[in-house]
């Protein structure tokens, strides 16, 4: 089925567009707001991870592509200043005064959000409305997926939440829910090795590519140029990438893009399954508002930044 026949596809990628925007938004701030509160930013970005207990077991539930060892270092840091608490079987709690402190973060991001009177154009609790019942719908469906990130990820939006920061943690949920799927799909072909993966998708882009690259491109993933030979030859073995003419350039291989191929598509399959719920004219009108929502944020944004 064709994007022409098939609109949800579209309507995803308007959506991610909109959350792009929001971080643009707020994620300056919370970044600021962390520093000047002496709050550790890795408390925020972790925040999509859970905030209840912090394990590499967690973690590599959501972020199978990251190097161990740097959670590792995160979690001793956040230890010593008394953020997490150390648990049996490698486990830390993480103390309310995290939570807190991301809280307080997060609800300052926020406040840096334009609120709805900049945008009578666009009926911003019907937008609301209308990812909600996705979002209920997810909650409902059948696994897999399995339901992880989606129910460990840390939300502050209440009753009484502004529309605007509603609208975020829905789009935020459907996002979470989107890495369950693709999670889904994909961890069957990896297993453990999330790192092998993450060489497949970096040469998926066509261009060939090379350990040394990698580790630039990727360095917040925490691996180093060693460890990126290690995978990209390990990929290499199980018939993803190929050689391209020098020695260490690797190229993805038709087999490489057969499996993307596969993976995307049981991927939207299983994101897209609970879509159901809306009706062909319900998703007309998120083709209409969201592209909206998205310029508004960006006009917000722009004037923002030259203020």
């Amino acid at each position: 089925m064709n994007e022409q026949t098939n609109p949800l596809p579209k309507i995803w990628t308007q959506m991610h567009a909109v959350i792009q925007e929001f971080w643009a938004i707020t994620e300056p701030e919370i970044e600021e707001v962390a520093v000047r509160n002496d709050i550790p930013f890795e408390l925020y970005l972790y925040s999509e991870l859970g905030l209840d207990y912090f394990s590499l077991v967690n973690f590599q539930k959501r972020d199978p592509f990251t190097n161990p060892e740097k959670f590792e270092k995160t979690f001793t840091h956040l230890d010593v200043k008394g953020w997490i608490q150390p648990q049996p079987e490698d486990q830390y709690k993480v103390t309310e005064m995290a939570r807190a402190g991301v809280k307080f973060t997060i609800m300052a991001g926020d406040a840096k959000l334009p609120p709805p009177r900049f945008m009578p154009e666009i009926d911003l609790e019907r937008l609301k409305v209308l990812l909600k019942q996705i979002v209920l719908a997810n909650d409902n469906a059948p696994e897999p997926p399995e339901k992880w990130a989606i129910i460990k990820r840390f939300r502050v939006a209440d009753r009484e939440s502004p529309v605007m920061t509603k609208i975020r943690e829905y789009l935020l949920d459907l996002f979470a829910y989107r890495d369950d799927s693709h999670l889904a799909a994909a961890r069957p072909h990896f297993n453990q090795a999330g790192v092998v993966w993450s060489v497949l998708g970096a040469a998926a882009g066509g261009n060939p590519v090379t350990a040394e690259t990698l580790a630039e491109q990727l360095a917040f993933r925490g691996y180093d140029a060693d460890e990126y030979s290690i995978a990209l030859q390990a990929a290499q073995e199980i018939g993803w990438l190929e050689q391209a003419g020098n020695s260490g350039n690797y190229r993805i291989s038709q087999q490489g893009v057969g499996l993307r191929e596969q993976v995307e598509q049981q991927t939207d399959a299983y994101f897209f399954a609970p879509w159901s719920t809306l009706k062909q004219d319900e998703l007309d009108e998120l083709q209409v508002a969201l592209p909206k929502l998205r310029e508004k944020l960006r006009e917000h944004r722009k004037a923002n930044q030259q203020t």
